[in-house]
């Protein structure tokens, strides 16, 4: 060696034929190198030489051992159980002992293939944790035939920290591809369902358009049109990742959100086959199924939303459905009601009082005298709400009860209609309902 620090083979000096330094303390008995530079990888050059040939039987016992352990491998196709698990395997343990023979970490072209059997199983259905405990009962394996075998090697400890470390690598590389590739697939699936959604909700054939997505339709939905509560600030788009988040867990729920509200396609069950010739009848109520989603979905929100639902029993009447329960909607909205799921049963009389015509019209007329007054209406409607009871209406208007008495006494003045007596009552309940509907855009 001369005074350069170069050795006969071209070599530094205090390093390996392969470059990486040596530590002070030298070599182990074994020939392999204590740690890197990094003080993550080591090198022992012997472990190649010894497992590499057992690397088919490793794979296929860490193979048998996950379809035992794990239930979700089980559900996997016999070309995925039997040639890509073990493929995948026998790869990795490949690599892992090929890099740690070098003492280096594995290379992004190496971790390019177990990464992405990693991201093709989201698509298989895999859960994120059956996948990645591929790893470490892998590594748990090599190193019981390693340390275990009838030639241990020479330097456990090599092999020890070269396993956490090739671990530390690759896990967190899957782990980022499966979830890219998982919001992918969500992403895939919200815009399938929000373009049969569409289709539906335009009274056009879906079918076709279903099988191309490989989604099934039901027979019948139940048509909800959901509206969000008003929201301070960005919440509202915190709201609507909530409500999204749930229904990527009901893929069957065609959904497709515009602005603060959205419909929902909720599929129903067939009628049976004894159902009455009366689609209104019991058999065509819905199953519950609505409801339940709605508390989920107020739950995700963290607030209720208010939302009405109308049945449609097949595809083709699905346009009618959502026109039926969005004017109830409204409706429940003029009318102050509370946040909850309404159908057309709830407000049929309202309903009834609000289509176009002459009643509606001479009912909404009663309240013509109060128009330049809004103070008068929003008294009416408060006191109405209330039940016509004086001391809530007046909490509710934070007014007090005198001056409500007197707004009550200035109401029935100009309308002719008592508010505190109960045909008057209904009277102006009536037209106040008639009012608020010819007032609606489009009415």
């Amino acid at each position: 060696m001369d005074d350069t620090g170069m050795d006969d083979a071209g070599g530094t000096a205090g390093t390996t034929a392969g470059g990486a330094p040596v530590p002070e303390s030298g070599a182990t008995a074994g020939g392999a190198e204590v740690r890197s530079p990094e003080g993550r990888f080591t090198a022992a050059p012997g472990l190649a030489a010894v497992l590499l040939p057992r690397m088919a039987e490793m794979a296929a016992e860490t193979a048998s051992r996950l379809t035992a352990d794990i239930p979700a491998y089980r559900l996997l196709p016999d070309s995925v159980l039997g040639g890509d698990l073990v493929a995948n395997t026998e790869a990795v343990l490949k690599l892992f002992f090929t890099t740690v023979a070098e003492g280096r970490a594995p290379t992004e072209a190496e971790l390019a293939a177990p990464v992405a059997w990693g991201a093709e199983r989201a698509r298989d259905g895999v859960p994120l944790e059956a996948v990645l405990r591929v790893y470490p009962l892998g590594a748990r394996r090599a190193w019981e035939l390693a340390a275990a075998g009838p030639d241990p090697v020479a330097d456990p400890y090599a092999l020890v920290t070269g396993l956490l470390a090739f671990l530390g690598e690759v896990m967190p590389k899957v782990a980022e591809a499966y979830l890219r590739e998982q919001a992918d697939l969500d992403w895939e699936q919200r815009e399938h369902g929000r373009n049969l959604a569409g289709v539906l909700l335009a009274g056009r054939p879906a079918r076709r358009a279903a099988e191309r997505y490989g989604r099934t339709l039901a027979e019948r939905y139940e048509v909800v049109v959901l509206r969000l509560p008003e929201a301070p600030g960005g919440a509202t788009n915190r709201i609507l990742r909530a409500l999204r988040s749930e229904l990527d867990g009901n893929p069957e729920v065609l959904a497709t959100f515009k602005g603060e509200g959205g419909v929902l396609l909720v599929p129903l069950g067939p009628l049976g086959p004894h159902a009455p010739a009366d689609p209104t009848g019991p058999a065509a109520a819905p199953d519950g199924a609505t409801r339940r989603l709605l508390a989920r979905l107020d739950t995700a929100a963290a607030l209720r939303c208010t939302a009405a639902a109308a049945v449609a029993e097949d595809h083709g009447s699905i346009p009618r459905a959502q026109a039926e329960a969005s004017e109830v909607l409204s409706l429940a909205e003029d009318l102050g009601r509370p946040p909850g799921l309404y159908r057309l049963a709830d407000l049929a009389v309202e309903y009834q009082l609000v289509q176009p015509g002459p009643a509606r019209d001479a009912l909404a007329r009663v309240l013509a005298p109060l128009e330049d007054q809004p103070h008068l209406i929003a008294t009416l409607r408060e006191f109405i709400a209330a039940g016509y009871r004086r001391a809530d209406a007046a909490e509710a208007l934070t007014v007090h009860r005198n001056t409500l008495t007197y707004r009550l006494g200035r109401i029935r003045l100009l309308t002719g209609h008592d508010a505190t007596d109960p045909t008057g009552a209904r009277h102006l309940a009536a037209a106040l309902t008639a009012y608020g509907a010819a007032r609606r855009p489009g009415a």
